[in-house]
């Protein structure tokens, strides 16, 4: 969303406008690196076609994709930042005539041979760098909540789906150990995978439905638009500081 991705477009030097064919993307400098900013917009469909898209046309060293995620714990509160160790695609599933569902994971070619894999993991040097980064980070808490934000690692799920239903989510947990869900990083994963391209996906969490229940219909429209500016707000200053960190 354009709304994760002020944040870290506020923190490159030398920021200039170059589209990505249909995206937005705006191309600076962080340390000694060249990153763009892209705005895939919401969902796993966007978010394949636009790095499909990058991918086709640049050669990128890496994909970091942040941005907001909802909490699958009570104890992970809104501002807390996940570092996804691996992603799942928990809306890759078969219904049963029974009723019951069986999870498929990712399905893909690369070179013409077929990978069928659970979960996709996350790049090891990229993983731990950020990991570094997350205990030297002093972050802003959240509106409302008392306690500065806790970086964890774990499990991140991603489907189509914003899920509200406190059993499902505690299901999703139970069969995935997934600590969030969103929307996108998936889709960026498979086509990471598929290019050869080292990726990690990092995620504060706006809302976490166990605790309150988010209502999508927002005055202005716009999903969570109660809390608009402090989406991805905290995912992107850990990604400043992993790309800053690297050699």
């Amino acid at each position: 969303m354009e709304s994760e991705a002020v944040h870290l477009r506020a923190r490159l030097e030398h920021p200039e406008e170059i589209g990505l064919t249909r995206w937005r993307r705006t191309r600076g400098t962080i340390g000694a690196h060249t990153v763009d900013v892209i705005v895939s917009g919401i969902g796993l469909i966007n978010a394949g076609a636009a790095t499909t898209a990058l991918c086709t046309l640049e050669n990128p060293a890496a994909l970091l994709n942040y941005g907001c995620s909802g909490a699958h714990r009570e104890d992970i509160a809104p501002g807390d930042v996940i570092i996804a160790d691996r992603v799942v695609h928990f809306s890759s599933l078969v219904v049963l005539p029974d009723g019951s569902r069986r999870y498929q994971g990712f399905s893909f070619y690369v070179d013409h041979e077929r990978v069928l894999s659970e979960s996709i993991p996350a790049d090891p040097e990229l993983l731990a760098a950020a990991q570094d980064a997350g205990q030297r980070l002093n972050l802003a808490p959240w509106p409302g909540v008392e306690h500065r934000p806790v970086v964890y690692t774990g499990v991140v799920g991603s489907a189509d789906i914003w899920t509200q239903h406190i059993d499902s989510i505690r299901d999703l947990h139970s069969i995935h150990g997934s600590l969030c869900e969103e929307m996108e990083a998936a889709a960026i994963a498979q086509v990471a995978a598929m290019h050869g391209v080292p990726f990690l996906a990092v995620k504060d969490i706006s809302n976490n439905e166990l605790v309150a229940f988010s209502d999508l219909s927002t005055p202005t429209g716009t999903i969570l638009g109660h809390v608009q500016d402090e989406v991805g707000k905290r995912a992107a200053v850990l990604v400043e500081a992993l790309i800053s960190g690297m050699t």
